[in-house]
Formats: structure tokens, sequence, C-alpha cells
């Protein structure tokens, strides 16, 4: 028998893709690894000036701050945009832009590109001033919190203390003779001093140095806080918990509008007797006129007994603001050795005399009211929750509990069937007995013989 499947058709031929027409767009260069930043730097400072890297005085990692022998050292406030928001820089020089605008225009057909940098994320390094008490801090500061005794030194030493810590100090040291004139004069300001023939020597004073962060500080203070930083640092820590609340409840009665209807069904009841037929309409109209009921909510408010709402002093959300700016500032710029002794020192009360430093014991008592009363109403809240959930629920647990009872009864008379049945039966209700007929249906009276 011939075949009748025909033949299969020949493929195709491949198409050729034609050649990708040239273009002249240019490729965008490779990523770099050393990506450029934008800097915001200061104004009129001097030719000399430069970037260098230095130990910061917190946590001692080389950070970047920006030197100028005339105006001192900037430190670098990093303004990023959120991470949600996909922003970059677009970085070129003016110069190369109008210097090779014409060459570009002719290269590319007639399309200007122009040289520079597209950074991936959007920093803005802002360079801010910084005291100089901070960077050479550490040179001053001890060891550990346990060295307590600090000895008296000369300026060479502790210059020699800042040379070994970074090289970028040795050669600032080295090449600008104004540094170190800089940095003794602020030595002069949280030192004591000892004259030792034609030189002076130094040693940390705490008290000294709190005084001038203290006066930081208040000069922080002295405008308002942002509404974010009230919002986060001193609204929350000044909340008063509520301790007082009021319940009301609602009782329906039934009373009677007018008294006189009393005398009056007596008269009625009177008269009933010399005219039996027309008392009984009479009466009831009587009733339904003088008797009538009504039903009124009444509320009862109830107050948990409580001891009065703590009122905060005017005093104390000054006195929260300093504290949280000192506590800022010893977090930052002070070595982590100073902060305890710092601290002690703070919280220490001083003498009526010495007004350099705050009183902060009002602070801490108001404070530790708050926590007393915060961890109460806490308590309060607890047992009030367990309460209202148990009104809540008393209701639906009756009803579940019933339900329960009904599951279990009808569970224990299944197993009690179950086992009453013998093994007989058991390997019956095994048996697929679909299609079968039941054996009453053989005994059923056919439809003739009725």
């Amino acid at each position: 028998m011939a075949r009748t499947r025909s033949k299969p058709t020949a493929k195709a031929s491949k198409e050729t893709t034609p050649p990708p027409a040239t273009s002249n767009a240019k490729a965008l260069p490779p990523s770099v690894e050393n990506v450029p930043k934008l800097f915001v730097l200061p104004k009129d400072t001097s030719k000399d000036a430069r970037i260098v890297t230095l130990d910061n005085p917190a946590s001692g990692t080389p950070s970047r701050y920006f030197f100028c022998p005339e105006k001192g050292f900037y430190e670098f406030t990093r303004i990023a945009a959120p991470k949600k928001a996909c922003r970059s820089w677009l970085i070129t020089s003016e110069t190369s832009m109008e210097d090779e605008q014409e060459e570009k225009h002719e290269e590319n057909g007639g399309v200007e590109i122009g040289s520079g940098y597209v950074t991936k994320s959007a920093d803005l390094f802002l360079a801010t001033p910084i005291d100089l008490l901070f960077l050479i801090l550490p040179a001053l500061a001890p060891k550990s919190a346990k060295d307590t005794k600090q000895l008296f030194l000369s300026l060479d030493d502790y210059l020699d203390k800042l040379s070994s810590s970074s090289a970028h100090w040795k050669a600032l040291l080295s090449q600008y003779p104004s540094l170190r004139a800089m940095i003794e004069k602020r030595m002069d300001a949280f030192c004591d001093t000892v004259d030792a023939g034609d030189d002076s020597m130094y040693r940390l004073s705490n008290t000294k140095l709190l005084q001038i962060l203290v006066k930081k500080a208040e000069r922080i203070c002295a405008t308002s806080f942002p509404s974010s930083m009230e919002e986060r640092f001193i609204k929350p820590t000044l909340d008063v918990p509520v301790m007082s609340i009021k319940r009301e409840e609602s009782n329906t009665t039934q009373t009677t509008t007018d008294t006189s209807s009393q005398p009056q069904t007596e008269t009625q009841t009177e008269a009933s007797d010399t005219q039996p037929s027309s008392t009984p309409s009479t009466t009831l109209e009587s009733q339904t006129s003088f008797e009538s009921t009504s039903t009124t909510a009444t509320s009862i408010e109830a107050e948990d007994d409580a001891p009065p709402a703590l009122q905060t002093p005017p005093t104390i959300p000054p006195l929260l603001r300093l504290r949280t700016t000192l506590s800022y500032i010893l977090s930052s710029y002070i070595p982590s050795p100073l902060r305890p002794s710092l601290l002690t020192l703070l919280s220490t009360p001083q003498p009526q005399s010495s007004t350099s430093l705050p009183d902060l014991q009002p602070l801490e008592t108001h404070l530790s009211t708050l926590a007393k009363l915060k961890s109460q109403a806490a308590a309060l809240r607890s047992i009030s929750d367990n309460i209202s959930r148990k009104r809540a629920f008393d209701d639906e647990d009756a009803d579940r509990a019933a339900e329960r009872e009904e599951k279990k009864r009808r569970k224990e008379e299944e197993e009690k069937r179950k086992k009453g049945e013998s093994r007989g039966v058991k390997a019956l209700k095994k048996v697929d007995v679909s299609g079968m007929k039941k054996l009453s249906s053989f005994f059923a009276v056919g439809a003739g013989k009725k």
C-alpha cells in the first residue's frame, strides 16, 4: 500500500540577522572602586587646608577631618537620602564642559556628552566646626577607668602621644607651628597647670572639662529642640500614666406618675357595689388615664481610688533637655574611660556656692516617682484586662461548656455501643453491599397480589 503521508516540507532557511548598526553613543565606563564624593567646605579657607585622617575621640577608629591652619578643624556630617528614595549625584567639571563642548559635539554627530561621574548614592558630606578639645582629649585621658592617678606632664609629652597615635598628627605638628599654640591655649581651659621653671605642666581636670561640656549643652538647649527630638526623647519620658478610671452603668426602673390615682380607685370600688353594670368600663378608663409607666436610665459614675495625677514642674523639661544633650556629647566625643567619672561628678550634689554645674537631683526625683507610677499603672492595667476579659466571655464559656458536655456524652455512648458489637457484625461492616438488595425486599408484597 502506498504511503499517504506527505513528505515534510523543507526547512525554511534561517534568516540572517543583520549586523548591528554602528552608533555614535559611547559605552559607559566600568564602575570604579574609589568613588568620588561630594563635600561642602567652608569659605575663605587657607590654601594649605587639607583633609586628614585622625582617630575618633569616642571610638578610636580612623575618621576624616578637614584642617585649616587659620580656622582649625572641621568634622564631616553625612547627610543621606532615605533608603527607599533612589537618589544619585551627577558630578562634572564646568571647565571641561566648556573646553571640550565643541569637539565632542562634532565627534558624536551632534550629541553632547560631558565627562563626569554618576554616584550610586546621593550622600552629602558637610564640614562643621569641631572643638580642638575633643581631638586632643585622648592623649590626656587615662587608658582605663581604673587609672585614677594622673601625673603632670609637659606639653611636649602630650604632643608626642598625639604624634605616635597618627601619622597625620605628626605631619601637621611639624609643618604648622601655629597648631602648637592652638593646642596649648585650649589645654589651659580644661587642665590643671603647675609651673616647673620656664615650662608649664598640665593634668586633666574633670571638673573644668565638665563645666565646658555643660556650657556647650546649655548653648544647644538655648534654642528649643526640634519637634522630632521632643517626641522621641522628652515627651515619652515625662508622660504621666492615667491612674483613675470612670465607669458608667445604666439601670431601668418603673414608677407611677400620679399618686392621686389611688384614692380615685377606692371611690370607684365603692361605687361598684351600687352600679355593677357600669363600673368595669369606668374602672379601666380611670386606670389607664391616671396610671402610666415610665423607664428612666440613670448613670452612676464610679471612680477608682487612686492618688492624684502627678504634675510636672516647669523646671523639669529644661533639665531633661540638658541631660539628654550631655549624654549625647559624652557618647559621641568623650573617650570611654572618662565617661564614668564625669557622670559620677554630674550626679553628685554640688555645694550652693558652686553654680557652674547644674543640679539634676530634682529631675532624678521626678523620674523615680514617674517610674513608680508607671509600674503601678501597668499592674492595674493587667488586672482590669483580666476582669474585662472574664466578663466578656462568661456567657460564651457557659455555652461552650454545655457543648463540650454534649459531645462527651455522645462519644461515651458511641464507645459503649461499639464495645457491645460482636466480631461478626464488625466483619460484616467491612463488606461492600453497594448494589445488593436488602433482605426485607424479598418478603414485600408484590404489585399484582395487591
